[in-house]
């Protein structure tokens, strides 16, 4: 059996057309995706280490490291405890895009 190259992007694109709600949740892996990546470079770029976060933070150095990897959704206690140890502060604000779901307006963490 032959492999042939695949495009992701045109595959997801014909996933959502035969199941629209898929969008919202590749919209919402998405959006964790970039959090967790922006984070994890900050922390890098700034040599802070995931042992320093552990132990800024009360969390265990292992903790840190499964919440750095993408299959893995902490807590929002322990991400707010991650977060803070690397001196990060969350925004909440208002966006100018329509909610997925409800067409309501939604609201971004910056």
């Amino acid at each position: 059996m032959a492999f042939h190259k695949v495009n992701p992007n045109e595959e997801i694109k014909k996933a959502i057309e035969k199941k629209p709600e898929l969008e919202h949740y590749i919209k919402q892996a998405d959006a964790q995706y970039k959090l967790i990546k922006t984070i994890v470079e900050f922390r890098q770029s700034a040599g802070i280490t995931q042992k320093e976060v552990a132990d800024r933070s009360g969390l265990t150095q292992q903790m840190v490291s499964r919440m750095e990897k993408i299959d893995n959704s902490p807590t929002l206690e322990n991400f707010l405890k991650y977060v803070l140890a690397l001196g990060l502060e969350l925004k909440v604000e208002r966006a100018n895009i329509q909610g997925v779901c409800s067409g309501e307006e939604a609201f971004c963490v910056l």
